[in-house]
């Protein structure tokens, strides 16, 4: 993603979410993606809620609950291109300020 489009990338996320987001690091156990955390109020701990951007090879056993957060429709092709299990995604365009949410379903393999 390019990093002028960060700021308004999370911006997104937080208003998407309605709680305190914070990021973690890349995970390779997740694609390399960035880890998201959530907390529902001040005193909760934070809870691994997403992640952004995973490299689609890396979903053959992504956890059903886990939300793909991604910047557009581009990186949601990628995401259906490679499905392998149903998935929670979350389309937040930073350019149209859009936020949609999609139910990935795994495609017919070739």
């Amino acid at each position: 993603m390019d990093a002028e489009l960060w700021p308004a990338f999370m911006h997104l996320v937080r208003s998407a979410s309605g709680k305190t987001v914070t990021c973690g690091d890349q995970s390779p156990a997740h694609g390399n993606g960035l880890l998201l955390y959530t907390r529902p109020r001040k005193e909760a701990a934070f809870q691994l809620a997403g992640v952004v951007c995973p490299d689609p090879s890396a979903l053959a056993r992504w956890p059903a609950e886990l939300t793909i957060l991604v910047p557009g429709p581009a990186w949601l092709s990628r995401i259906e291109a490679a499905a392998r299990t149903p998935l929670k995604v979350a389309v937040l365009n930073p350019v149209t300020k859009r936020c949609t949410y999609e139910r990935v379903r795994p495609g017919p393999r070739r």
